[in-house]
């Protein structure tokens, strides 16, 4: 071979050693090739699931309440699949009872998209209950569907860690705007639902939860007619998406005013999408 041809070579092994380097140590032209295909199905054909799973279930591990001076009545647990099964649209709902045990309104919370094996969420709702003192409180979860794991491919709960929380209106302490970092390593975004957080008090019991939408914007005027901008730009990329990224959510009714902020928990609901 002459030298023009050895020189030709070897910038052809050069140039594909910096595109490969450049593309992370794979060839581009080979990102959809079946090792690198993306598993998580882009939603969930459901026909007829099953309505019950053999070996486990989904367990109450932690539940709690709290009941302000104003009648806002914060509801929150934690639930876990125990199963080895998916648990596919988790209801949660809480019973209210007063001393007498008369039971009050039922609240419901929002849904659980999924659950997976082994997989913890918290589940929350705020409400008022001003003409009756709640004593006792039941976290009701079910009935929901069952899926084999298999049919949600490579997917991996997305977690959330709280950075702070604050309190945006002096005058009602209630309100909330919970910060926190997303980190999702599932190969494709999810749809994002709700954001639920759990309140606990300075010794570790749940005294409440709610839930609001991730990277919400929020602008109101207070009694005394001076507007409040809770956040002035969307977060840095969408809830559910790959990667990390720092965003909020602002409960719907409420947090509690006895909670210890540092122990607030962030459970971010993510779906695969429409059926």
């Amino acid at each position: 071979m002459s030298r023009k041809g050895v020189l030709a070579v070897l910038g052809t092994v050069v140039l594909l050693g910096a595109i490969v380097f450049a593309a992370g140590g794979k060839l581009p032209w080979t990102s959809g090739a079946s090792g690198d295909r993306c598993t998580i199905p882009e939603r969930l054909v459901v026909s007829s699931p099953a309505v019950s799973t053999p070996g486990g279930g989904i367990k109450v591990v932690d539940q709690g309440f709290s009941q302000s001076p104003s009648g806002l009545v914060s509801l929150g647990a934690v639930v876990e699949n125990t199963s080895a099964d998916v648990a596919y649209r988790v209801p949660v709902k809480f019973r209210l009872f007063d001393a007498a045990r008369h039971e009050l309104p039922e609240v419901t919370a929002s849904e659980v998209p999924l659950l997976l094996p082994g997989q913890r969420i918290g589940a929350g709702k705020g409400t008022y209950e001003r003409d009756a003192s709640v004593a006792t409180v039941e976290t009701v979860v079910g009935p929901n569907a069952w899926l084999p794991s298999g049919a949600v491919g490579s997917l991996s709960p997305v977690k959330a860690t709280p950075l702070q929380t604050r309190h945006y209106y002096p005058d009602n302490p209630i309100y909330v705007d919970v910060h926190y970092r997303e980190m999702s390593t599932n190969c494709r975004a999810l749809d994002s639902s709700t954001t639920t957080a759990i309140f606990r008090d300075p010794a570790g019991r749940i005294i409440g939860g709610d839930s609001g939408w991730a990277g919400m914007q929020l602008t109101f005027r207070d009694t005394h007619g001076t507007e409040i901008v809770v956040e002035r730009q969307l977060p840095a990329g969408q809830s559910c998406s790959p990667g990390e990224r720092e965003t909020w959510v602002i409960p719907d009714v409420g947090a509690p005013t006895t909670g210890d902020d540092a122990r607030t928990e962030v459970y971010p609901y993510c779906a695969l999408g429409a059926e």
